[in-house]
């Protein structure tokens, strides 16, 4: 992740590949250097982590100088309750992709021909029926996943 700032115009996110391509004519060494980097206005950007809370909007903002590294910014802002309930809807629909998944994964285990039997197929039908269950829980951003039996 780079920032590249030239003649007061700041580009970001800025990559090695948009550095070659606007530069045709140089050679650049196979491991490009900050010193290098440099001399075309192209700074790494050192990453922050930013939780992620579907109650706020989060956007990458322009990266700030502290010190001598670019750090990179978030603009963080209550969401409304409709974008709220959009994000919610949209997880939901994840949610049930993966247990659709999930469910598809073991369908083996409830075959007639199945090798497993006795007290392992009742784990495997339990399994199956909390991963059927796991919409009725509240909140598909804090989920308890049924454990997959061995």
């Amino acid at each position: 992740m780079y920032i590249k700032i030239k003649d007061g115009i700041i580009t970001y996110p800025y990559t090695i590949g948009e550095l070659k391509s606007e530069n045709p004519n140089v050679s650049f060494p196979q491991a490009i250097t900050n010193e290098v980097l440099e001399n075309f206005g192209v700074y790494p950007v050192e990453s922050v982590e930013v939780t992620d809370d579907y109650t706020k909007n989060i956007v990458e903002g322009t990266p700030t100088l502290s010190g001598s590294v670019y750090i990179q910014t978030w603009n963080i802002t209550d969401a409304t309750e409709e974008e709220i309930n959009i994000k919610i809807a949209e997880k939901w629909l994840e949610v049930r992709d993966m247990r659709d998944s999930l469910l598809s994964q073991s369908d083996w285990t409830q075959f007639q021909d199945s090798p497993i039997s006795g007290s392992t197929l009742t784990e495997w039908q339990t399994y199956r029926q909390s991963l059927r269950d796991i919409t009725s829980q509240s909140n598909p951003f804090d989920l308890v996943w049924p454990s997959k039996p061995m």
